[in-house]
């Protein structure tokens, strides 16, 4: 018991230390491990220092959105590798039309705010996309697609 208790601690540290300064800081107070891959986002206008993560180990973990003031938000579970990307608005956009224009991809992205459009596969084929609702105070799907 005490040999895997060091085990996460030793992860958890190796993670931490290829992690921004902000972000470490951030995922400690939250107290969030092991970060599998991140990416800086703007969940409200103006208002930056936030990160969308992945969380997880042995093909399995979830997403989250993490705030400014280290308050972490779920967005979805995860099977298989985490596959995390955060888009400003225009990004999505031209995603978007490229979603469109696919014969093989499946979908679409409607970005309704000028902020981060975290996107993230929840399995070997399926995204969805989330971005932040000022009025609902909560993350809302705002597309997704499938290859």
């Amino acid at each position: 018991m005490v040999a895997l208790s060091v085990l996460a601690l030793a992860v958890a540290l190796q993670s931490a230390a290829q992690l921004p300064q902000d972000l470490a800081l951030l995922a400690a107070k939250a107290r969030l491990a092991p970060i599998v891959t991140w990416c800086r986002a703007e969940f409200q206008s103006g208002q930056q220092g936030s990160f969308a993560l992945a969380l997880g180990a042995h093909g399995a973990g979830r997403y989250l959105a993490l705030d400014a003031d280290g308050r972490p938000t779920a967005l979805s579970e995860f099977h298989g590798r985490a596959d995390l990307s955060c888009y400003t608005r225009a990004e999505a956009e031209k995603l978007e039309r490229s979603i469109r224009q696919s014969e093989t991809i499946h979908g679409q992205i409607a970005p309704r705010w000028n902020t981060t459009v975290v996107c993230g596969f929840t399995d070997n084929t399926t995204a969805h996309c989330w971005q932040y609702s000022p009025v609902d105070r909560a993350f809302v799907t705002v597309g997704g697609w499938t290859t």
